[in-house]
């Protein structure tokens, strides 16, 4: 076993996955439902929120409904997070990385 091949290719996998990171950080995740529009980053940070002219009309369900749009917008984030962070370490979860 070489190990200098292995920590060439540990550091290209590490590169990798800082590069693929600072990429998802940047990304904007847009929910929207009949009530609001949610924007926020790869960090899980709002950037925007957005009322629709109806939204007031109905106090509990304007609630119900930015707090159904920014657990979306999270999950997305996450989700996508996962996958491309999977490609990189073929499906092996590294501790700390994601």
């Amino acid at each position: 076993m070489n190990v200098q091949a292995l920590l060439k290719q540990a550091q290209k996998m590490q590169a990798d996955l800082a590069k693929i990171e600072k990429q998802l950080q940047e990304k904007t995740y847009t929910e929207e439902n009949e009530f609001v529009k949610v924007q926020c980053d790869g960090t899980y940070r709002f950037s925007n929120i957005e009322f629709k002219e109806n939204a007031l009309d109905d106090v509990e369900m304007l609630q119900d409904m930015i707090a159904l749009a920014v657990n979306k917008a999270i999950e997305a984030a996450k989700t996508e997070h996962e996958q491309e962070m999977s490609k990189i370490t073929g499906g092996v979860k590294l501790p700390g990385a994601f």
